[in-house]
């Protein structure tokens, strides 16, 4: 997970029967059935049918404190963030003790960016439920956002009690530790992540950081091992286009014409540039073509790296069916910071337009795609390896998604024109 990773209520019943006290004994059974109808249909991922039903129950029971519960769940799904907290506010002060509510409140203060509201919600939850696991998680979430990552530290750690089974906890208080500079913890953390969750992403990623800033390279660079799981591919002429450029200009003008190109967006590694969203708006003929390209790239990277016999990871990646993709626009001193992309199995860019400088052979490694730095959030003391490749028009570059990685900056007027993608399972 990621460090900002919240989860929101579970969407199961709460098993106080709270129901009871705000409606009669009788309907209350009726109402019970309706309410796992409604918990049946989110698990599903069928929200329409969830929300009808819930509205159906609010019409005959107003105040019931679990139909209200599970609506304002459905409307953090939808995004309906302040009408969530307006109804999760109102089952608080129907029912003070209802701890689920509680949590649900925080969980929807901290999506509005109200931290210190949120942290006052989790702590009510944890004083009725001191046992409530996904409190503790959020809580420590929460902490970590207002930059007190020591006072985090101690309620991942009380999830991990509760709940040994926790990988987003194990994670988040690797990464908590290795931001304060306790690598050795960090190492733990991320071992005991793993054991649960063997294809963790975060955890791989966190285990070679620790490793190397406890002085175990080898371990660092067992995990890291780009010579290995980082591989280029140039392309050549593409069908139905006269050259490579010519394809390359296509996907250009599909990026910069694409409704969704936002400067810096929230939450992403772009700096100094632009970044679109999903690239499946509009025409797809080049992103057509680039995909048959990533599926042949892949097919490659699979055949070459082998499986598990030459790293743990590679055993793990499921079949790859799915794809995200999206463009990436840098301009002068634009680049993308250390990250990585936890939800991928396998990542990768394809280089469409590259600024003349970058050509010139004097500009030094300006422009490049650097991996094995770790993020400037960590505290790190050590002198991590990195591995550099120059971009090329017509290259893709394919690596796991845990990799960290960045664009190192450059200095030109032209333009930076990349294609990321990601493959997930």
């Amino acid at each position: 997970m990621s460090r900002n990773k919240r989860r929101l209520q579970k969407n199961k019943i709460s098993q106080s029967g709270r129901g009871a006290s705000v409606v009669s004994e009788i309907d209350q059974a009726s109402i019970e059935a309706g309410l796992n109808q409604v918990t049946a249909a989110m698990n599903s991922g069928d929200s329409h049918l969830a929300t009808k039903l819930t509205d159906q129950i609010l019409r005959s029971a107003p105040n019931h404190p679990d139909a209200l519960n599970l609506k304002a769940a459905l409307l953090m799904r939808s995004g309906a963030t302040l009408e969530a907290i307006r109804i999760l506010t109102k089952i608080t002060k129907l029912i003070p003790d209802f701890a689920q509510a509680h949590f649900n409140l925080g969980t929807a203060l901290n999506a509005w960016d109200k931290l210190n509201r949120a942290l006052k919600s989790f702590n009510r939850a944890l004083q009725i439920d001191p046992k409530y696991a996904d409190a503790h998680y959020n809580l420590a979430n929460s902490l970590r956002q207002l930059g007190q990552a020591d006072a985090a530290i101690i309620h991942y750690s009380n999830t991990l009690k509760i709940e040994p089974d926790h990988s987003a906890a194990a994670t988040n208080l690797a990464s908590a530790h290795l931001q304060i500079g306790n690598p050795a913890e960090a190492l733990a953390a991320s071992e005991l992540a793993l054991k649960t969750d063997p294809g963790n992403r975060d955890a791989f990623s966190f285990s070679a950081i620790a490793a190397m800033e406890t002085g175990d390279r080898q371990k660092a660079a067992d995990l890291l091992n780009p010579e290995l799981l980082v591989r280029p591919s140039q392309f050549g002429n593409r069908p139905g286009f006269e050259n490579l450029s010519s394809f390359n200009s296509a996907l250009v003008e599909h990026v910069l014409a694409h409704p969704t190109l936002t400067s810096e967006p929230h939450n992403k590694a772009t700096r100094n540039g632009r970044q679109t969203e999903s690239l499946a708006l509009g025409e797809l003929v080049p992103v057509a073509e680039l995909q048959n390209m990533i599926a042949e790239a892949l097919d490659e990277y699979l055949e070459v790296v082998g499986r598990g016999d030459t790293h743990p990871y590679l055993a793990l990646i499921p079949q790859l069916t799915k794809i995200d993709i999206w463009g990436t626009v840098l301009g002068t001193q634009g680049h993308q910071a250390s990250h990585m992309h936890r939800a991928a199995w396998i990542s990768g860019v394809y280089y469409a337009r590259l600024p003349d400088v970058m050509h010139s052979g004097d500009n030094g490694n300006a422009g490049w795609i650097e991996f094995g730095r770790p993020p400037d959030e960590f505290n790190c003391k050590a002198e991590h390896d990195v591995h550099l490749i120059e971009p090329k028009e017509g290259l893709m570059v394919l690596f796991p998604s845990y990799l960290y990685h960045r664009t190192i900056p450059f200095e030109s007027d032209e333009l930076r024109v990349s294609i990321a993608f990601d493959l997930l399972g």
